[in-house]
């Protein structure tokens, strides 16, 4: 059975650095582990940006389904790498090889629940992601969409050496709209060597 750090209310105990962490690729068996760690990492890092009633109530059965209609059909562009520390769930990432071909590969999602931030994990999963990409042979360009409200985001792939080539308003998933901007990497593999 998997096992996963963060509990209902997104919080979750600190962990230790990189002792013990396992960088796996994610399964079908995976979809209820992914959505709780996605939501877990909502309800802290989008709290104030989503509403407190879509993080509260909708949010686990919007991710659950979101995960399964991901998971449940693997498609060869797409592809997720689940860390684990000390076999316990504390982070994920998702590629899409073909969701944008001007600017790469689209860094869908990267998250790392609350106690296991800070630690080196989100530099490793987009280390991870620059190798994926390339073992895949997908376009080298690497981008991702990130809310303006969501400045912890922001300054962790400013500080890894992504540029804003973008902005936009997206519909959000809790019914509203959030300002975002696009951040691209023209080539990953600078984040192998980080």
């Amino acid at each position: 059975m998997n096992r996963w750090m963060a509990g209902p209310d997104g919080m979750s105990a600190p962990v230790a650095p990189a002792a013990g962490l396992v960088l796996r690729p994610m399964r079908v068996d995976d979809i209820e582990l992914v959505a709780a760690l996605h939501v877990a990492s909502w309800r802290t890092a989008y709290r104030g940006i989503f509403t407190d009633a879509y993080l509260d109530t909708a949010a686990e059965s919007e991710r659950r389904a979101h995960w399964t209609r991901r998971l449940a059909a693997p498609v060869a562009t797409h592809a997720g790498t689940v860390a684990e520390q000390d076999g316990v769930a504390v982070g994920f990432c998702y590629l899409i090889a073909d969701a944008d071909p001007a600017r790469g590969t689209l860094l869908d999602n990267l998250h790392v629940v609350d106690g296991a931030r800070g630690a080196g994990l989100g530099r490793r999963l987009l280390a991870r992601a620059a190798e994926d990409i390339e073992a895949r042979h997908w376009p080298r360009g690497l981008h991702l969409w990130v809310f303006d409200a969501n400045t912890g985001a922001r300054r962790f792939y400013e500080r890894h050496g992504a540029q804003v080539v973008d902005r936009t308003v997206y519909a959000s998933a809790d019914g509203g709209a959030n300002a975002a901007r696009c951040y691209a990497w023209p080539d990953s593999a600078v984040l192998r060597q980080r």
